[in-house]
């Protein structure tokens, strides 16, 4: 969770930046980033449902390979539409997470430790967070080591034109 954290971090931070050379406006990166929470609320809502037919490990197994391939799209596709579904899927897939890793947690916990437990997983899961965030400060936004998929994509999209 902790890795899983510390990519989520990256990316919303990269994505503003990313926009911001991609020239979105203002408002519309805004509108952008939000749909993140819009899918997050989604996300926690209908997890539980799932996790009641097919268990914990399919559940995680399935939202992590959907955010891996929901972060890549943002790559390919340049575009505040395809950026903003992208981003709903990710929060539903985040928030599909964190449901699966707590009840996970509080499964196996016995009370006398669970309190323990959830408060390390909480500590984990915001030092990767920042972690993420770090990351955007130890090279250049412009440069390749961060944003190559970001400036790749931005780029292509104009030669396209």
């Amino acid at each position: 969770m902790g890795l899983l954290m510390m990519g989520n971090g990256l990316q919303g931070a990269l994505l503003g930046v990313c926009a911001s050379a991609a020239e979105f406006g203002n408002t519309v990166t805004g509108l952008v980033i939000s749909a993140y929470f819009v899918g997050f609320l989604a996300g926690s809502a209908l997890t539980p449902r799932k996790l009641r037919e097919v268990g914990h490990v399919r559940v995680f197994a399935a939202l992590a390979s959907i955010t891996s391939v929901a972060i890549l799209v943002h790559a390919l596709f340049v575009d505040p539409l395809v950026w903003a579904a992208m981003r709903f899927v990710t929060g539903f897939t985040y928030a599909g997470l964190y449901v699966v890793a707590e009840s996970w947690l509080n499964g196996y916990a016995s009370n006398r430790l669970r309190g323990r437990l959830l408060a390390t997983y909480m500590v984990i899961s915001y030092i990767g967070m920042d972690g993420g965030q770090r990351l955007l400060g130890s090279a250049d936004p412009n440069g390749m080591a961060l944003s190559c998929w970001c400036r790749f994509s931005y780029r292509w999209r104009w030669c396209r034109s």
